[in-house]
């Protein structure tokens, strides 16, 4: 029986954590190793990508993709969680904005940026999620770190109500958003709502619901995307059975152990695929040194036999 091990899409309702979601798929498929490539929080709905099997190797390329997001603020009451789960940290405030300030507001996050993530988050103090220490009250300094808002549209604006899509890198929080938007505005903010509509090529039409999941047991394993075939945006090379041998090895290779020898190739990550098809690893083209015109392979991930 072929191991189950690929990208399996989940679409997740509000409620239940993201490693509640895992759980139901350890206990649907009978693996144990299987991780996600993003977390959601607990409020927000939408696409979690599993990585089940080998294919949590995978992860430095997977969590690392830009996020698109549908969402909604309020506007006039900020919440010390940043989102409509924390408690308000005050009386609902008075909102004087119009939709030129609020687009003019939008307007200073296209672009990268300092975030701020908020307390309440896994982001980890000393290998420790600041949300533990803040539930306990300890003192807490989140690191400011660079975003980039690779898109941010305005929906639509009624009273208090904002409504906005948005495309982002990893790890941007959009509940760091409205809170930062509530105070360019004067009024306070939180975020009332957000789904995950896409993370790099993948996307929630046809995600399975946890309970969908839970039903099908192992016949979810038929939504899997198989090893070979995960979108990773990096060339593919096929490898000799040499280059395999190499590879699997944990030893190096050169371009005369490419199977199917193309235009030169620049340094940088590619997928390395045997001779019969499989995806064996992950390598790194690289040039030995400055002058050198025959760069090497070398393997960075290798997926065993």
């Amino acid at each position: 029986m072929m191991p189950i091990e690929g990208v399996l899409l989940v679409d997740k309702p509000r409620g239940p954590t993201s490693h509640d979601v895992v759980t139901v798929a350890r206990r649907a498929l009978g693996v144990e190793r299987i991780g996600h490539a993003g977390t959601l929080d607990p409020m927000a709905t939408g696409l979690l990508v599993l990585m089940v099997g080998k294919a949590t190797r995978l992860a430095p390329f997977l969590s690392g993709m830009d996020k698109t997001y549908s969402g909604a603020l309020r506007l006039g009451v900020a919440t010390d969680t940043f989102d409509r789960d924390g408690t308000p940290l005050g009386p609902p405030r008075p909102v004087n904005v119009d939709e030129a300030a609020l687009r003019a507001a939008f307007e200073r996050f296209h672009g990268t940026v300092i975030q701020v993530p908020p307390v309440f988050s896994a982001k980890k103090v000393r290998g420790t999620p600041m949300y533990r220490l803040a539930r306990r009250h300890k003192p807490v300094s989140p690191v400011p770190t660079r975003v980039t808002f690779q898109r941010l549209e305005l929906l639509g604006f009624s009273g208090t109500e904002v409504s906005f899509e948005a495309q982002v890198s990893a790890g941007t929080y959009l509940r760091s958003f409205a809170n930062d938007l509530g105070e360019i505005l004067a009024c306070g903010a939180h975020l009332d709502s957000l789904r995950r509509v896409a993370a790099g090529p993948f996307r929630v039409e046809g995600a399975l619901t946890p309970e969908e999941m839970a039903s099908l047991g192992q016949g979810a394993a038929e939504r899997i995307t198989p090893l070979e075939e995960i979108p990773l945006g990096i060339p593919t090379l096929v490898l000799t059975a040499a280059g395999t041998h190499a590879i699997r090895h944990g030893r190096p290779c050169g371009l005369g152990d490419v199977a199917t020898p193309g235009p030169p190739l620049p340094p940088g990550r590619c997928r390395l695929k045997g001779p019969e098809g499989r995806l064996i690893g992950i390598g790194e083209v690289q040039l030995t040194s400055p002058s050198e015109t025959r760069p090497i392979i070398k393997p960075q991930i290798v997926f065993g036999g």
